[in-house]
């Protein structure tokens, strides 16, 4: 057991090498929020940008607290440890999921969770969805939990985890009841009467919380709108032009194929098609399908055996992929030592440990001119060896300082700007992304990441979104936009090329800054602008 977890933890690890760790615009508001909650209390108008009187509910500041202390403790690496810790929380929950549908195969659930972990790898980032991504999948298993032993007990802590999930992420609330509704369909009326009770703690904890049953009802207000869909790339439906969106149609394909052919049962069916058609309607749903929605596919496995599938291949199989492991760590390992003095200290001990080791088997396997003989080590220990050696490799390389870099256009542009000015003196336009990192330095700004909130349903005040993406498409005069709000400084960079150029061009703005880095494969011009009305 110890073994399979080390290698799913490891899945989830190697696929992630391959993606940049970056600093998310949803991170940032984030962590701006749970410092303010710390510092101040639960807010109820919106503090960080320049309109007045916005009502907000903050319905992801229990995440925020929890982002921001794991930020200010440990820094950037800190929520590198969240993801890796999140995430394979939540695929080995889903591992022990697949092995209960299963039937307690093995082979079919290890499978099962390790596709799934490479899977949604690239979709664990450091952002509320991977708290409640582990909170969704744990109710899932204690409700087939449940409805296989029929003991009331399973259920107990769903009303907990729903006071937690909307403190966490209000605005996936709503999916804790939803994912109660297919295990409905079992024909037992004590069986649906204990599970409706358990609804309805769902229902009554999810009042526990700061702004009641505002937030709980966040969603309604939230999405289902055009604008956001159009402008949010999670928001959109899955293309099958990307990889990504190739491997979710696939796996959709599988999926309805395997509950058809084996005759699933209909909580599975029922729970695969409905997380399927969310999946299919916005991008950010596709995690939760491949981490709950494809139960049609484990049982459908529950007959498969490794060794009658590959014959007398298997073995030799295994160890294949054993040695492939082991060659794209030392090339990562390879890569990685130099710049040895990056590498924290643990993972180098623990690295040299697992090498010492598996040197010393080869050692003795050559005295002995056996393979794996029982007198040198026993199979699982060797196993267990190997496998840590893997896992460090891959941990080396993806705590390479280089995966972490910080958004510094930005930020220097700002940190120009603070040498002279207090940052309760500043009004800051400065483009959506980037809201929450001026947000960081206690500076007002326009608009930020989450596009929700500036929605007049949500505020009670103003449609600011659509007023920003008027003003993106150039339906708005930029003179007439900077002069209502008197911003006192500007910030754009190329990502706005247009309307970098229309102020370099126009008198009536000074040019403050300016920079050109290259960031990754491009190069970024940035510029700070002050109306001459406020710097003359």
């Amino acid at each position: 057991m110890i073994v399979r977890a080390i290698f799913l933890t490891a899945g989830i690890a190697l696929w992630q090498t391959f993606y940049r760790f970056v600093e998310q615009a949803d991170t940032r508001f984030v962590m701006n929020i749970g410092r303010y909650v710390l510092e101040h209390g639960i807010p109820r108008v919106d503090p960080f940008t320049v309109h007045e009187g916005l009502q907000l509910v903050a319905q992801q500041w229990l995440s925020g607290v929890f982002f921001w202390e794991t930020y200010k403790n440990f820094g950037l690496e800190g929520l590198l440890a969240v993801d890796y810790v999140f995430g394979a929380a939540a695929v080995i929950i889903f591992w022990r999921l697949c092995l209960m549908v299963s039937d307690g195969n093995k082979s079919a659930a290890f499978m099962m969770a390790l596709a799934g972990g490479l899977f949604v790898a690239p979709m664990i980032v450091p952002r509320p969805h991977i708290l409640s991504a582990v909170v969704f999948v744990a109710e899932v298993f204690l409700l087939e939990k449940f409805t296989r032993t029929g003991s009331a007990k399973f259920l107990l802590p769903l009303p907990v985890m729903s006071a937690l999930l909307v403190n966490l992420h209000a605005a996936m609330w709503a999916m804790s009841l939803v994912l109660c509704l297919p295990f409905l369909f079992v024909k037992n009326v004590r069986h649906a009467k204990i599970l409706l009770a358990a609804m309805a703690g769902i229902f009554l904890c999810g009042l526990m919380n700061p702004y009641g049953f505002d937030a709980m009802t966040y969603v309604v207000r939230s999405y289902g709108v055009d604008l956001i869909n159009a402008i949010i790339p999670e928001m959109r439906t899955p293309s099958a032009h990307g990889l990504g969106g190739k491997i979710f149609y696939a796996t959709a394909a599988l999926t309805i194929f395997a509950a058809a052919k084996s005759h699933a049962p209909w909580r599975y069916v029922l729970l695969g098609g409905g997380l399927m058609y969310l999946a299919v309607m916005h991008w950010r749903n596709v995690m939760l399908f491949f981490l709950a929605g494809t139960l049609p596919i484990a049982w459908a496995a529950r007959n498969f055996s490794a060794e009658k599938f590959f014959g007398n291949r298997f073995r030799p199989l295994m160890m294949a992929t054993f040695f492939m492991l082991l060659a794209v760590n030392t090339l990562m390992i390879t890569l990685t030592l130099q710049d040895v003095d990056k590498v924290p200290a643990p993972l180098m001990i623990l690295f040299a440990a697992a090498l010492m080791s598996v040197l010393w088997i080869l050692f003795a396997v050559k005295a002995e001119s056996r393979v794996l003989h029982p007198t040198i080590l026993p199979r699982k220990n060797f196993l267990l060896l190997m496998t840590a050696l893997v896992v460090c490799g891959i941990f080396i390389a993806t705590s390479d300082d280089k995966r972490l870099p910080p958004p510094k256009t930005v930020t220097d542009a700002i940190g120009f700007i603070l040498r002279t000015e207090r940052p309760e003196d500043v009004r800051l336009y400065v483009e959506q992304g980037y809201g929450g990192l001026a947000g960081e330095f206690g500076i007002r700004y326009y608009i930020d990441s989450r596009s929700e909130v500036f929605l007049k349903a949500n505020n009670a005040r103003a449609d600011i979104l659509a007023e920003y993406t008027d003003f993106m498409d150039g339906r708005i005069n930029y003179r007439d936009f900077f002069a209502r709000y008197k911003f006192t400084h500007i910030i754009l960079t190329s990502e706005e090329p247009f309307l970098l150029d229309e102020l370099t061009a126009d008198k009536s703005f000074r040019v403050i800054y300016e920079s050109e880095r290259a960031e990754g494969s491009a190069v970024v011009r940035c510029k700070v602008f002050v109306p001459k009305e406020f710097h003359p």
